[in-house]
C-alpha cells in the first residue's frame, strides 16, 4: 500500500492536469492580447472610448488622463496629477466617460482629468488622446510584456471558464499517459521548473516530481478512478489558476481532497508550474456526484 503523502501529491498531479495538457499549435494567440505601437520610443496602446478608436500613451508611473484637445466637453476645477516627477494640483477639465474599453475589458462611468497632452504627441510625432495610467491599469489586471509588445488584461470569470474548457477538451493524452504510467509521454506535461507541494516533501523540477509519482503512486496503473470539480478559475496573462475538489479511487484506498494548481503557456503548449493540495477524510468531504465539474 502506497503512502498517503505519495497519493495526495499524486491525485493533486492528476487534477492538474486535465486542464494543463497540451494546446493545439494552430490556435490562434490570446484574443485578450492588445499589441503595443510605438510613437517614436513611447508605447502606445489603442482603446475605445464610446465606440470611437483612440491611442494612449502606456505609463504605469502616471494616473489616467485625457488629452483635452481629443474631448471638448467637461468642467474646469483644480485636479492634482500624480506622474513620475511627483503630484501636483493643476487647472484641468473633468470629463465624463461613459465607457471605456481595452481589449475584452470595459470601464463604465468614469470621471477623468483632461490636460492640454499635445506636447508628448508633438515630441513623439504622433496624435495622443491619453495616457492609460496604473490606476485603471491595476483595476484591469493588465499584464504589459515588453519583450513581446503586448498588454494582457486579465480574463473576465467567463473568459476564464472559456478557456478552462478548451484545456478540459484537450485532456486525453496526459490523461491516458497517467492511467497507463507512460513516464516519458507524461513528464512532457510539466513545467521544467514545477515545484510540487506535498505532505511528505517538496519536489523540484521534473525529475524528482517524476521519480516520487513513479516510486509512490504509477505502480498501480492503470486501475485508477478519477473524478474532478472546479471550484474556481482565474486567467493572469499566460498563466491559469484554478482550484478543485477530487476524488479518486485504487486498489488499495478511496481519497477525497481539495487542491490547486498553476499552468503556464510555454510556447505552443501549456504546461504545469506549481500544485498545492490538502487532503480530506471521505466522510466529512465526499464529493456528490451531481456536483458542476468536469471528469
Amino acid at each position: 500500500m502506497f503512502g498517503r503523502g505519495a497519493s495526495n501529491a499524486a491525485i493533486l498531479f492528476f487534477g492538474s492536469l486535465v486542464l494543463c495538457v497540451v494546446a493545439s499549435a494552430q490556435d490562434p494567440p490570446p484574443a485578450s492580447e492588445i499589441p503595443i505601437e510605438r510613437c517614436d520610443v513611447l508605447p502606445v496602446v489603442k482603446v475605445r472610448i464610446d465606440g470611437a478608436e483612440m491611442r494612449f500613451l502606456l505609463d504605469t508611473a502616471a494616473t489616467t488622463v485625457l488629452n483635452i484637445k481629443s474631448f471638448s466637453s467637461g468642467r474646469s476645477k483644480e485636479i492634482r496629477i500624480s506622474s513620475w516627477t511627483g503630484t501636483a494640483a493643476t487647472s484641468a477639465r473633468e470629463v465624463f466617460i461613459p465607457e471605456l474599453a481595452f481589449g475584452e475589458h470595459r470601464l463604465r462611468d468614469l470621471k477623468l482629468p483632461a490636460i492640454d497632452l499635445s506636447p508628448i504627441g508633438n515630441a513623439c510625432g504622433g496624435k495622443i488622446d491619453g495616457i492609460l495610467g496604473v490606476d485603471l491599469l491595476d483595476k484591469m489586471g493588465v499584464t504589459i510584456d515588453l519583450k513581446r509588445q503586448v498588454a494582457s488584461p486579465s480574463a473576465s470569470p467567463a473568459n476564464a471558464r472559456a478557456l478552462y474548457d478548451q484545456m478540459e477538451t484537450a485532456m486525453h493524452h496526459c490523461n491516458t499517459a497517467f492511467e497507463l504510467g507512460k513516464a516519458d509521454e507524461l513528464e512532457e506535461c510539466f513545467d521544467p521548473e514545477i515545484v510540487l507541494f506535498a505532505p511528505q516533501g517538496e519536489f523540484r523540477g521534473r525529475k524528482q516530481v517524476m521519480d516520487y509519482l513513479q516510486r509512490r503512486f504509477m505502480q498501480y496503473s492503470p486501475a485508477l478512478s478519477y473524478k474532478m470539480y472546479l471550484r474556481d478559475v482565474k486567467v493572469f496573462g499566460d498563466a491559469l489558476w484554478y482550484s478543485y475538489d477530487y476524488e479518486v479511487a485504487s486498489p488499495k484506498e478511496h481519497l477525497v481532497g481539495r487542491g490547486m494548481s498553476i499552468c503556464r503557456r510555454d510556447g505552443e503548449h501549456w504546461r504545469i508550474l506549481n500544485l498545492h493540495n490538502s487532503l480530506r477524510e471521505p466522510s466529512a468531504a465526499a464529493v456528490q456526484s451531481e456536483s458542476p465539474g468536469y471528469q
